[in-house]
């Protein structure tokens, strides 16, 4: 289902390609029914690993889509969830090797569409932030192993390192999915990208519009895919973003709307 709520933007917005998107990557590249890129590594493992992922998940996961919390208890919870689960990732994950096997059998899935979509932009020498708060390695190795990862493509995500059999990731500097903003991409980058005369937006909740400044709010064309709680979250998803694909939409029908 489409829902088209701003089409004065929509179309100024297919006059240029002079514009640069910046794309959630969890249930936005990715279908709605596959898992985030945070429990592929604990589903492979699986015993406490997958045991405490489930627990935490339960906990956060109904309150990431709950949009009655006020935004700043909202940013310290989303906080508190990365924290938690990037330490527990810390004890288990050992190795590059266990991304890599994690992979073979996850349950992670381009949308339909993506592939054409990402290549397009390829094509038109267009700029790609993907940005996420899950695993950085794994998303680098999956879109990798998927044929995406263009030149065009700049991911930002957290990153473990790895040395001498341990892993470390600086707890204090997580993203999380509320405080991805536009300050995390490098300035070099940004002074590159804030000449565009446009910026496309596309994520899966609201506070993925804070990928971009709320200066850039005019210029930017903010494409929400709503796959959970639609009934109840509808109105809100048509209030902040000016295109809203709910149930499971592909990105064929935002080529389709884009006239790509």
């Amino acid at each position: 289902m489409k829902y088209i709520n701003n089409k004065e933007k929509l179309e100024q917005f297919k006059k240029s390609n002079n514009f640069f998107a910046i794309i959630d990557f969890d249930r936005t590249l990715t279908t709605g029914e596959s898992d985030a890129s945070l429990g592929i590594i604990p589903k492979f493992l699986g015993g406490k690993c997958l045991e405490e992922r489930i627990k935490t998940y339960n906990h956060y996961r109904p309150l990431e889509l709950d949009y009655t919390i006020e935004k700043e208890e909202k940013r310290k919870i989303m906080k508190e969830w990365a924290t938690k689960t990037f330490t527990l990732l810390s004890k288990y994950l050992v190795s590059e090797k266990i991304i890599d096997d994690s992979l073979q059998n996850a349950n992670l899935k381009l949308r339909d569409g993506v592939k054409g979509f990402l290549h397009n932009l390829y094509e038109k020498n267009i700029p790609v932030v993907i940005m996420s708060a899950g695993v950085g390695n794994l998303i680098k190795r999956f879109l990798e192993k998927e044929g995406v990862l263009y030149d065009n493509i700049l991911l930002i995500s957290n990153f473990f390192e790895f040395k001498e059999n341990k892993t470390y990731i600086d707890t204090e500097k997580l993203m999380a999915s509320s405080n991805k903003d536009y300050s995390k991409i490098p300035k070099d980058v940004r002074k590159i990208l804030d000449k565009k005369d446009g910026i496309l937006l596309c994520g899966d909740i609201v506070e993925d519009i804070r990928m971009i400044d709320n200066k850039q709010r005019n210029k930017t064309l903010a494409i929400g895919f709503l796959d959970h709680n639609v009934e109840n979250n509808l109105e809100i998803y048509n209030n902040n973003f000016d295109i809203v694909l709910a149930d499971n939409e592909t990105f064929d029908a935002v080529k389709e709307i884009l006239s790509f």
